[in-house]
């Protein structure tokens, strides 16, 4: 809990950074002062762009247990998978007009999420670990400019995410199954140049996943959703 309300504060801090940085450096600029030219503001870069990205993950995961392997066991826990997250993002992005901007984007990340859940029935123990490993998609982005060196945006895609379930029961044989699922991602976020060709970014994104079943005599029905909270530092090459 205290991850995850830190996680929510620093993306908080990285909206306002952004925000206020941006203000800043409109206001700063002037213009020409006695017929000198000052120099220009930052701008919004545009083109092909690299980034490295943090976070945090915050999965939920409802697994409906039923008679695993005969026994006598119901159950339909949700666990909660938290962990930080990073990766690299590889983009594109463009002004069509004085305020529109319109970016498309792929990523790749790795995540250290996981949960395990235990239950005991009729004298047989069973127990349940969810993992994450990894994640990529890709994602629109169409955006306002609110400075000449901030924008906000809304994210609009597809994520993939590689799973692992590993199920065990007293006297019975264990089974892990690993599944690559997918589902449509939405979110918000705010990014500005902060110096040069390097921009900050915050966001948060909310992904819900297909679910898949486990097999193995256990046929457990595993059903994720993500939300994720993410700070980005970008490099343009426009």
């Amino acid at each position: 809990m205290f991850l995850k309300n830190f996680s929510i504060k620093a993306l908080s801090a990285a909206l306002i950074l952004a925000s206020a940085s941006g203000a800043v450096f409109a206001k700063s600029y002037k213009g020409d002062y006695k017929g000198e030219a000052c120099p220009q503001p930052p701008m919004l870069k545009t083109g092909w762009y690299l980034g490295l990205q943090v976070g945090y993950d915050t999965y939920k995961v409802r697994n409906q247990v039923t008679s695993p392997v005969g026994s006598a066991l119901v159950a339909n826990p949700v666990l909660t998978a938290n962990d930080w997250v990073g990766g690299l993002m590889l983009g594109y992005g463009t002004m069509l007009n004085n305020w529109f901007y319109l970016g498309g984007e792929i990523f790749a990340d790795t995540s250290n999420a996981e949960q395990t859940f235990s239950a005991t029935a009729g004298g047989t123990t069973y127990t349940n670990k969810f993992e994450v490993n990894s994640s990529y998609g890709l994602g629109l982005l169409p955006g306002i400019k609110i400075t000449d060196s901030t924008l906000t945006y809304f994210r609009m895609g597809w994520n993939w995410a590689n799973l692992k379930t590993s199920e065990t029961l007293t006297a019975a044989a264990s089974n892990n199954k690993s599944e690559t699922v997918n589902g449509f991602v939405f979110g918000i976020g705010m990014e500005t140049l902060i110096v040069d060709s390097w921009s900050l970014r915050g966001e948060w994104d909310h992904v819900a996943y297909s679910g898949y079943t486990t097999g193995g005599g256990y046929n457990t029905t595993v059903s994720p959703s993500n939300n994720e909270y993410m700070l980005g530092l970008i490099y343009h090459f426009g």
